[in-house]
Order: structure tokens, then C-alpha cells, then sequence
């Protein structure tokens, strides 16, 4: 192996210059979103937004230009760290604190809304942890506001995408990554995820694979559980492009857009 060459194990979101690059090319489209669904669809202005399981913070700081009232919490002091400097960077202060969404969330201000869209939820290994969170998110936000929850659904019958690659740069660094499901317990509801990404620079490459266990929801057993935590209404559900989608048993990727009804 070349000098200039490293592999490692390791979590992607203890290397968030590497992660924030890889999960920022639909950022534009993802801000668009909120703000549409924000407008749309909450019963309260949305003055306050509150973002679980933050990482590096990519559309925080964007909320805070267009003088929103953000903050964020995550488990990677890391991506903690990234995310606080930027926002400082940019004339704001720290948003990101530490702490675990299904025990710390309890914030000094209610929120208007919202969003995790990324299958972070997921992250939640329990069904315990999955209603935790969810209880605690009623809590925080007032009524009449939006929890914008995106994740992938376990279909019926064989899934359509049990991997995705993607390759992405920023100035200098190079980054191509391969994401799939290696592993899948049925009755314990968890598949074992590989992540590889290896990073290039003009003086470096980095081979870096990360493993971690999420949670799978079938549609029914979702409704299931917001049936469990009885505080949210699904006021719509989007897919991963964007676009307004019905709900069925063969739906893989889908955002439901929670409203909290008391």
C-alpha cells in the first residue's frame, strides 16, 4: 500500500468534513422543502426549529441566515464541534449540543418545527428508544407545529435498493461511497449496514469503512407506533424526491410530516 494511502474503521460522523460533503448535494432542494412544508402545512408560524440527530448541522446554519431560531442535538462530539464552528463562521452562535434524542431532549423554549430526514431515526435501536423520542418530541413542540420525519420503510415483498453509491466533491477533496444492507434479522427488526467511503486529496487517500444496526419499520408496524405515542397527526408523506406520495405496503422511502395535535 502506498505511504499516502490509510484505511480505517470508524464512524462516518467522526470524519464531518468527509460526511458533510457526502449528505450536502441536495441541500438546496432539502432547505426548499422545509420552508414549503413549513408554510404549508404548520398551524403556528415557524419561528423556532429544532433539528435531532443534527451531524455537522447543513441546513441550520442556512435557517439562521434566513433568521430562524435553530439549535440541534447530536451523539458525535465531532460533528458537534463542525457544525458550532460553522455557525460561528457565519456570525451565529453555537446551535449543536450534546445529547441522546430518545433521554436529553428537553429544550428551554418550545419549537415550532422540526425535521430529521435522513433515516437518523432509525439510529434508535428500540422500540422503547423510537417512542421515547417521539414522546419527547410532542413535548417539545407546540401544538399545531411539525415534525418532518424521513426514513426508509421496509417493504412488502423484495426491496427495490438494498445499496446506493454516489460520488461527490468539494474544492480539493474527492469522495466515493458505497452504502448497503449486509444483514437483516426479521424478528429483531434490525439490519447491519456497511458504509465505505474512500476520500481523495492530491496528497492522500482514505479508505474508510463504517458498520452500524438500524431499526426497520414496516409501514404498519410505523402507524403502529405513532398509534402507541398518540400525539401526532400524518397531515401528508412525501418521498425522497420530494414529491406528495400515497401510502402503501411496497413504499420504501418515505417523509411523513407530523403535526402535533395536542
Amino acid at each position: 500500500m502506498s505511504p499516502k494511502e490509510n484505511s480505517l474503521q470508524a464512524s462516518v460522523y467522526s470524519h464531518p468534513s468527509y460526511y458533510d460533503v457526502l449528505f450536502n448535494s441536495s441541500w438546496k432542494r432539502e432547505y426548499e422543502f422545509l420552508l414549503h412544508v413549513f408554510e404549508t402545512y404548520a398551524s403556528v408560524p415557524v419561528k423556532r426549529v429544532f433539528e435531532p440527530a443534527c451531524g455537522t448541522g447543513r441546513l441550520l446554519w442556512r435557517l439562521a441566515r434566513d433568521s430562524f431560531q435553530v439549535s440541534g442535538l447530536d451523539l458525535n462530539r465531532k460533528s458537534i464541534v463542525f457544525c458550532n464552528r460553522r455557525m460561528k463562521r457565519h456570525g451565529f452562535g453555537e446551535a449543536a449540543f450534546y445529547g441522546d434524542i430518545a433521554v436529553d431532549l428537553k429544550l428551554d423554549h418550545p419549537i415550532d418545527a422540526a425535521f430529521n430526514l435522513v433515516s437518523s431515526f432509525c439510529h434508535l435501536t428500540s422500540e422503547a428508544q423510537a417512542e421515547s423520542h417521539l414522546r419527547l418530541m410532542a413535548d417539545a413542540l407546540r401544538p399545531g407545529g411539525l415534525y418532518l420525519l424521513g426514513f426508509h420503510l421496509r417493504p412488502k415483498g423484495i426491496a427495490e435498493c438494498e445499496s446506493e453509491s454516489w460520488q461527490c466533491r468539494r474544492g480539493a477533496l474527492s469522495l466515493s461511497s458505497h452504502l448497503k444492507a449486509v444483514h437483516w434479522s426479521e424478528k429483531e427488526r434490525i439490519e447491519t449496514i456497511e458504509f465505505r467511503i474512500t476520500a481523495q486529496t492530491p496528497n492522500k487517500t482514505v479508505h474508510l469503512l463504517d458498520r452500524f444496526p438500524l431499526r426497520t419499520y414496516t409501514l404498519a408496524q410505523f402507524r403502529q407506533l405513532l398509534r402507541k405515542v398518540g400525539r401526532f397527526e400524518v397531515v401528508q408523506t412525501y418521498n425522497f424526491a420530494f414529491e406528495p406520495t400515497k401510502l402503501n405496503s411496497s413504499i420504501e422511502d418515505v417523509i411523513f410530516i407530523l403535526k402535533k395535535s395536542f
